[in-house]
């Protein structure tokens, strides 16, 4: 694992929250999915990057999360998963990054 993935990551993950900022919460939903439907709560920009947030102060700190997360922190595949599957359309993404087929 790279400091540049992880300082990357930090910068798509305020790029995220800054964008939330100025948005209602609905805009976050996908299409057909209604504001008072339970689920919409799953899309709510300020879970989806506190989560986000959480992932990355755990691989920082194996201490963080339980020891039941900790081997596939440690291996840095759920770090590598995050930059691939939200964020590798992104200006500055490197397929090294990409999680391995392991």
């Amino acid at each position: 694992m790279t400091a540049e993935l992880i300082a990357w990551l930090h910068e798509q993950i305020d790029t995220d929250e800054a964008a939330a900022a100025g948005q209602p919460p609905e805009a976050w939903l996908p299409e057909g999915l209604a504001a008072d439907n339970p689920l919409s709560a799953l899309y709510a920009p300020a879970r989806t990057i506190a989560m986000r947030r959480d992932m990355l102060a755990a691989w920082r700190d194996p201490d963080h999360t339980d020891l039941g997360d900790y081997d596939a922190l440690r291996g840095d595949w759920a770090v590598r998963v995050l930059a691939a599957t939200a964020y590798s359309d992104r200006p500055g993404y490197r397929e090294e990054w990409a999680p391995d087929d392991e």
